[in-house]
């Protein structure tokens, strides 16, 4: 009995490192077959240094699959001094054609500023950052904005002092 169990124990050892062994080499052709997924490219296009006081405009040519995007879902400017991102400023781009958008912004303060342009459109999100330097302000390494910090909610979603008390614990 016991010789009989031990083998039943061995074969089905066996069947089990086959069956692993045909699922790795299944899954690695599966791989090599996916096709490549086209992905949301969005080009947001702003000078390095304005002057105190120029008005611009912020400019994002959004594309999918190598085409323009001309209906894309949101494209909204998030601008703020670099330091302050909870003070950040929002501006909804404009569509204008060929897949760019636009909002027009004045660098009121000798300041550096980031900025993102989030983008959605064929059901992704892409939110390229850019930092434009006014006047004659130094960029800060102490300040420079970590993407990871800055923090994203839904638009049209009130956070409750609940929320504020969660962070801080």
């Amino acid at each position: 009995m016991k010789k009989k169990l031990f083998f039943m124990l061995i074969i089905l050892l066996i069947t089990l490192a086959a069956c692993s062994n045909g699922e790795a080499d299944t899954s690695e052709e599966d791989e090599d077959e996916l096709p490549e997924l086209p992905a949301l490219e969005v080009d947001f296009d702003v000078p390095e240094h304005v002057e105190v006081g120029e008005t611009i405009d912020l400019t994002a040519r959004v594309s999918f699959d190598g085409e323009p995007v001309e209906d894309a879902h949101e494209v909204l400017f998030e601008v703020w001094t670099q330091g302050h991102a909870d003070d950040s400023v929002e501006f909804e781009g404009t569509h204008q054609e060929n897949g760019t958008y636009t909002a027009s912004f004045t660098f009121e303060e000798e300041a550096v500023y980031e900025m993102y342009a989030h983008t959605t459109a064929e059901g992704q999100h892409n939110m390229p950052l850019e930092t434009v330097i006014a006047g004659d302000a130094e960029p800060s390494e102490e300040d420079a904005h970590d993407e990871m910090d800055h923090e994203h909610h839904e638009h049209g979603h009130e956070e409750s002092e609940h929320d504020h008390e969660d962070e801080d614990e």
